[in-house]
């Protein structure tokens, strides 16, 4: 039992390590995104929240994109009569227009002529990320002088990080000395960002919702102004109001949103859509004003988790026997460890499902395949050992409970036989060999039909003797009748084998037993070369003698004392009376059968 202990052991923290290393190495990241990306469930949005979409309707309505500068001039402008919080125009201007310089000064204009802060976005090209330090870039691509120096502008960085899958996940807070641009739409609009102090270099972006859910108005509504409009031509997402009312002291992000524009990634809420960059920006937005953070599980934490996972499994089985309860509590603990990891996500913490299944699941495995072959090398051995001389029923019950049988040896009371051929020397002076092998043969096919039927052990053949005994591997309640059961099954089998030898003309044979009750070592003996389940002790030498003093009585069966005070069932019994027997210093009262 130690030994198995030890191994359960030994094979959940191997399990543990491995998923530890694993998990340390970053492997199967890109089957964790995945199932992480199957925890987002939608959440409520900020109702201060607004994108001012570069749609396709849009450009029909003013033209071919790129538009001019001059367009986002009067957009602004038109804010201005009802002016927003915060407006973030996520269109890089780092190239002069292609309507010349006048094109680029009008926006300019504009940006200096309004009140509320605008945030132009800046890209690091390339973003250079490196473990453990803050993202930096190669160079930035900026927004031309004349519109990075206007009164009204901050720049803010629009960098995403995408993952191997290419799906946009996470968001650096600070590239260089730009904030991210959402980071700075927030602080420039006022509110307050909850849990800021906890953010940190690389970010987990909280998306709210599938692409669409954030409302929208199209740009070229902000163009068109806060005039009345009839009922029919009102636009769903102004909800029946003006363009001015609705963006009034609201966070207003401009982007592109039509397709042709191709400004869009996957996202974990993706299913196939593709999200607006500026819809990002915005979930981002979203993210920072509502408090929803997603940090992963810190690494301790989360390899004492993995750990704890391996050794639960092992606790399991040592707990649990056999193969399906432990497999089934196992299956129960992975359930309360997945339902924990969901209920932390949406507490945002991220907890590493794949190497947290790995851990229970590995260790689960090793430990029932381990079960399985020792058990099955158990019963092989066990098979082997008893399959000869004991009965199906009886050696079906040893491999259904082989921890019953104690190989090692124990002291266990027992029930004895032995049994000798009374008219052996004669049979054999009349018969030639192969006659006598023959008769000997089906003598104690008989003769062992009985011991087996009546759940014995068949413990060996010596000459012309057999020896048997119950009690041992398995107990026996009832041993000393099925032991006595046996002995007067065998004299009638005997009759009919007499029958047999009778008509062929050879002289028949009779057999005398002795039955003994008492403790007994059993247990594998033997050498290193050969071992033998068997029982020694007095108990067994006494049954021995009392099968040679059936010369002395003229009988066929004596038992002990003992053996006869253990009899549960009726039956015709006679005293001989008490019999010194060599290495006793008591008599030892005896009877035996009438038949």
């Amino acid at each position: 039992m130690l030994k198995e202990k030890l191994n359960f052991l030994g094979i959940a923290v191997v399990i543990g390590f491995l998923t530890g290393v694993s998990f340390y190495f970053g492997f199967f990241s890109g089957p964790e995104n995945f199932l992480e990306d199957l925890l987002f469930f939608p959440k409520p949005i900020h109702q201060d929240i607004v994108i001012v979409s570069i749609d396709s309707d849009s450009i029909s309505k003013i033209g071919q994109w790129p538009w001019p500068r001059e367009v986002f001039g009067k957009a602004l402008l038109e804010l201005q009569k009802n002016p927003p919080k915060v407006v973030g125009l996520d269109v890089i201007f780092s190239e002069v227009s292609r309507l010349e310089n006048n094109d680029d000064l009008a926006l300019a204009s504009a940006l200096n002529q309004v009140s509320y802060p605008v945030i132009l976005p800046v890209e690091a090209q390339p973003l250079i990320l490196e473990k453990d330090k803050l993202p930096a870039a190669g160079k930035f691509l900026k927004p031309l002088p004349e519109l990075e120096s206007a009164k009204s502008v901050s720049l803010g960085h629009v960098n995403l990080v995408l993952d191997a899958d290419g799906v946009a996940r996470r968001f650096p807070l600070k590239i260089g000395d730009f904030n991210a641009m959402p980071y700075e739409i927030v602080k420039k609009s006022g509110l307050e960002i909850p849990d800021e102090k906890n953010l940190i270099n690389i970010n987990r972006i909280v998306f709210s919702s599938p692409t669409g859910s954030i409302r929208r108005v199209p740009f070229w509504r902000v163009l068109e102004g806060d005039v009345p409009r009839s009922q029919s031509d009102r636009d769903p997402g102004l909800n029946g109001l003006g363009t001015g009312e609705l963006l009034k002291d609201k966070i207003v992000l401009i982007g592109a949103t039509a397709p042709d524009l191709h400004d869009e990634k996957p996202t974990p809420f993706s299913r196939g859509t593709q999200m607006p960059g500026v819809e990002i920006q915005a979930n981002i937005v979203n993210m920072l004003v509502s408090g929803y953070r997603l940090a992963p599980l810190r690494f301790w934490p989360a390899v004492v988790w993995i750990f704890s996972a391996a050794l639960l499994s092992e606790a399991v089985f040592l707990v649990l026997k056999g193969a399906l309860w432990p497999l089934l509590g196992n299956i129960f603990l992975g359930f309360i460890y997945s339902v924990a990891a969901v209920f932390l996500f949406d507490k945002g913490i991220a907890v590493n499902l794949i190497h947290l299944n790995f851990a229970w699941i590995l260790s689960a495995a090793g430990l029932l395949s381990y079960r399985y072959f020792a058990s099955e090398k158990g019963r092989r051995e066990m098979k082997a050992l008893f399959s000869k001389y004991v009965s199906k029923d009886v050696l079906e019950e040893i491999l259904k409970n082989p921890d019953k049988v104690k190989l090692g040896g124990e002291t266990r009371e027992v029930t004895v036989f032995f049994s000798d051929v009374k008219g052996f020397t004669t049979l054999s002076e009349k018969t030639s060999p192969q006659e006598l092998v023959k008769v000997m043969n089906e003598y104690f096919t008989l003769m062992t039909e009985e011991v087996l039927k009546r759940g014995g052990v068949l413990d060996k053949y010596i000459g012309d003797a057999i020896m048997a005994f119950w009690g041992a591997p398995i107990g026996d309640e009832q041993q000393a009748d099925h032991a006595l059961q046996a002995a007067i099954g065998m004299t009638e089998k005997l009759k009919t084998l007499n029958a047999k030898l009778k008509k062929s003309g050879k002289p028949e044979i009779g057999t005398r037993i002795g039955i003994y009750t008492g403790p007994a070592l059993a247990g594998n003996i033997g050498s290193e070369l050969r071992l033998n389940y068997t029982v020694m002790g007095d108990t067994v030498n006494v049954a021995s003698r009392l099968e040679g003093i059936n010369k002395e009585y003229g009988t066929q069966i004596i038992i002990g004392e003992s053996t006869k005070n253990k009899l549960k069932g009726k039956y015709d019994l006679k005293s001989l009376g008490s019999v010194a027997i060599k290495g006793r210093a008591e008599p030892l009262n005896i009877y035996t059968v009438i038949f």
